[in-house]
């Protein structure tokens, strides 16, 4: 009994003769990438640059525009608003680029506060906690003094505690922070819709710098992957394959970032992650079209390369398809029933691998080819130097 074929395995169909195609579509959706990273960007998220993200849960059902309305009215810095869960959860995810309650005018206003109380030596800012700052005297100074300073700045609380021996006068200030603040304005607004002690179900805060960091290290961790690859595939097969396979993880990268922009999709930890996912699936899929080739060709004789090509991918395409519609059914899946970043994660992967697949087939093998017969024309072109050489020079000749 002939079992059922996504492909049938013995086809021949002359799938490297429509490379003069896909070229063109390849160059389309990568253009289109590239110039809307250049023009538009990603949507970084709280990892990448900085802010605060908050997940409430509300004791009554409430709206978006309400939770909206709630976090403007509490002076959050550009509240992006989001149900988290389902619509009986009462939860909602609030991100804003605040990571702290005080500003730059409270700072000034501290720090010039703090220098009038006299024998001042030294005030330290921490930029990683925002809602903190150190500050050193020569003398003894009043608890009192100093929380008047801060009031007279316009923030309501802080916490004073001395630091260092009796005689350093070192103290550390802890203001306002940004959880209490976003806990009281919502009771207020929300009155008994909203649980003061346990309505701030997480929150978490990435500074500025911190997001900056975040952002160059992810950038090179794919960089460094692409690099490893192309040293990998180098030494496992040799070096006609190494650029097809780069090509297509390059490929596969910009372009998925392309469709992340025009679906909105927040650029963020998870997405990163999917990202190195991708390459790693994309790269699976080449290596296994690239391991046959090679194989084809020890028993090729005089055939073409793009025949032995053409035939190697024609024998794994069954194997493709079926590893790819499987995961993609399954991320799939995932994508219509979670919410949040694990859909954004499963939304990243859907594309990595549609655009995985196809530039195994349509971009790693066609930049083989060419690479096969760049370096057969170099070797034809050494081997006539070298011919050149060997003969004498006539005119040497007496």
């Amino acid at each position: 009994m002939k079992m059922f074929q996504v492909y049938p395995y013995d086809a021949n169909r002359n799938i490297m003769g429509q490379r003069k195609y896909t070229k063109w579509v390849s160059a389309f959706f990568l253009i289109g990438s590239i110039l809307l990273l250049a023009l538009i960007g990603p949507r970084w998220g709280i990892d990448f640059q900085g802010g605060t993200e908050v997940i409430l849960k509300f004791e009554e059902t409430v709206s978006d525009d309400d939770v909206r309305s709630a976090a403007e009215d509490i002076d959050l810095e550009a509240p992006l608003v989001q149900r988290f869960g389902s619509v009986e959860d009462n939860q909602f995810m609030v991100q804003t680029r605040d990571v702290a309650v005080v500003s730059d005018q409270h700072y000034e206003l501290i720090m010039e506060g703090l220098e009038a109380l006299g024998d001042h030596q030294e005030t330290y800012p921490i930029e990683e906690q925002p809602d903190r700052m150190e500050v050193r005297y020569t003398a003894e100074k009043s608890h009192d003094d100093i929380r008047q300073v801060i009031v007279d700045a316009g923030l309501e609380q802080v916490d004073i505690e001395e630091r260092g021996q009796r005689d350093e006068h070192w103290y550390a200030l802890t203001f306002q922070d940004l959880q209490r603040h976003i806990r009281a304005g919502f009771s207020e607004h929300f009155e008994d819709a909203f649980d003061e002690r346990s309505g701030v179900q997480r929150l978490e805060s990435v500074g500025p710098r911190a997001g900056e960091q975040l952002r160059n290290d992810g950038m090179l961790a794919m960089i460094i992957a692409l690099i490893a690859i192309l040293i990998y595939i180098w030494f496992r097969f040799d070096i006609r394959y190494s650029p097809g396979a780069v090509a297509a993880l390059a490929h596969d990268i910009t372009i998925a970032l392309g469709i992340f922009i025009v679906l909105d999709i927040e650029f963020s930890l998870p997405i990163v992650a999917a990202l190195l996912t991708i390459i790693g699936y994309s790269l699976n899929d080449t290596i296994v079209v690239f391991d046959r080739i090679r194989e084809n060709l020890d028993f090729a004789g005089d055939r073409e390369v793009v025949d032995v090509a053409n035939e190697a991918i024609n024998q794994t395409m069954s194997r493709t398809l079926i590893t790819s519609l499987t995961t993609f059914g399954a991320v799939f899946c995932i994508a219509l029933l979670a919410t949040g970043l694990i859909q954004d994660f499963a939304m990243a992967l859907m594309v990595g691998i549609a655009v995985g697949t196809y530039s195994s087939i349509f971009v790693a093998s066609p930049v083989m080819l060419k690479m096969d017969a760049y370096l057969k024309e170099r070797q034809r072109t050494q081997a006539l130097l070298d011919k050149q050489d060997e003969e004498p020079d006539p005119s040497a000749q007496v």
